[in-house]
């Protein structure tokens, strides 16, 4: 993991995907069409992700039209890049993790990115025949894409790209969950796995203590970033559902705060790493507010802790 996991770059959203075009752009602002068919506002003074403003899909009509034009599965090899003969090359003889996925390959994420939370949520009980319609349209374009690249690569982890819940717990009930997103999850893993994949890994922030058991009924087996500030806590996940694996659960955010308070931040990877199934890191990107000198203290006590567990 040092290294880095990588993922496979191929298109699983749009081909083509939507021409850019700029629609205001100021000193502070720059309002611009992107190529997955969002409209976006990018803060200039701040540098943060670009918000949304306007989706390409909001109903049966729009997303008819996409679907015909841009998720056609006879374009599946024109999403491939075009040194795919070379990057096979190189991925038959990698010392890296390899994958597919990522943003925004999900079943809930994708649907959010393209029609955005609120229209998603309301679609969830007023239009669901189209939710199932989307949801299904590209698990079946994703089983395809990942059915080509296994003809040439073995792959070791499929990612989905979720994001679905916030500090104080999951945006959508587990009860939705199991009704728009579980046959789907089932559908990707036990593909995967009928095909060598081993590793299913979901990637959602905040509090997502209350849909954990939902994933794992999808097939999920790895999980993170356990965010600590969103009451997550890794060790006490390990332990509840020891056939989950975790990676993260270190609070970046102690990291500003100290020797004492990187070592008290510590304390439960020695315990967790015990236990196995569980990679350490921070639970996000490191903040810039972070200097140097308490990073390269907090990653030594780390690399300690886990050079002491291998050895134990």
């Amino acid at each position: 993991m040092d290294d880095t996991q990588r993922l496979i770059d191929v298109n699983f959203l749009f081909y083509p995907m939507f021409d850019t075009k700029i629609v205001e752009d100021t000193e502070d602002t720059l309002i611009y069409w992107d190529i997955d068919g969002v409209k976006k506002i990018f803060d200039k003074r701040t540098g943060v992700l670009p918000t949304p403003l306007d989706y390409p899909v909001y109903d049966w009509d729009s997303w008819n039209k996409i679907k015909k034009e841009r998720l056609n599965p006879a374009d599946i090899k024109k999403r491939f890049p075009d040194n795919w003969s070379e990057m096979v090359r190189e991925y038959k003889f990698r010392d890296y993790p390899l994958g597919v996925g990522g943003l925004p390959f999900g079943v809930f994420g994708t649907l959010a990115h393209i029609m955005g939370y609120e229209n998603l949520f309301c679609a969830y009980y007023e239009e669901p025949e189209l939710v199932h319609d989307i949801i299904g349209t590209f698990t079946d374009l994703w089983i395809e894409i990942i059915s080509e690249i296994l003809k040439d690569v073995e792959i070791d982890f499929i990612q989905f790209w979720e994001d679905i819940s916030g500090t104080y717990g999951p945006m959508v009930s587990p009860a939705t969950m199991r009704e728009f997103m579980v046959p789907y999850y089932k559908r990707i893993t036990d593909f995967g796995r009928a095909h060598g994949i081993p590793l299913f890994i979901v990637d959602t922030d905040g509090d997502c203590n209350q849909i954990i058991p939902v994933f794992l009924d999808g097939g999920i087996n790895v999980m993170y970033p356990f965010e600590v500030h969103a009451g997550m806590d890794v060790l006490k996940v390990r332990n509840t559902y020891p056939n989950l694996a975790c990676t993260g659960g270190i609070n970046k955010m102690e990291i500003l705060n100290g020797t004492k308070s990187i070592d008290d931040m510590l304390a439960h990877v020695r315990k967790t790493l015990k236990g196995g199934g569980y990679i350490p890191h921070a639970d996000h990107f490191i903040p810039p507010e972070v200097d140097f000198e308490g990073f390269c203290y907090y990653r030594t006590r780390l690399n300690e802790i886990i050079e002491d567990a291998g050895r134990e």
